[in-house]
């Protein structure tokens, strides 16, 4: 059976790492994307941004470009959010799991104890 979900994380990231861990731990299937080797394009932050549900829910407010921008009190458009992405992928918060129509931003222990 085919992996249905989508880690996308950075190896350089203690979280992500944890994340990952914890799926291979508990036999989960999943595609894994380091996006710090393989950059994510403005389409596939879009479609991130989608499912879950606002820029809000996946924007990290404490890089510089996200405070200089006053992002946090007044989010970007999904699309401007998914370009500035593109170019600078510390935007995005992480880990981001995708389970269908199901989305796990950061490490949710719990949240990630409950997936099969």
């Amino acid at each position: 059976m085919a992996a249905s979900k989508t880690l996308y994380w950075k190896s350089t990231c203690t979280s992500c790492r944890d994340a990952r861990k914890a799926l291979r731990d508990a036999g989960v299937a999943f595609v894994d994307i380091d996006y710090a080797k393989a950059p994510l394009d403005a389409t596939t932050v879009a479609a991130i941004v989608a499912v879950a549900g606002s820029v809000t829910a996946v924007l990290n407010t404490r890089h510089e470009i996200a405070k200089s921008r006053g992002w946090k009190t007044s989010p970007p458009a999904a699309a401007e959010f998914a370009a500035a992405v593109a170019k600078e992928p510390n935007l995005l918060r992480r880990p981001v799991l995708l389970d269908g129509k199901r989305i796990i931003i950061g490490f949710d222990r719990e949240a990630y104890a409950q997936l099969k």
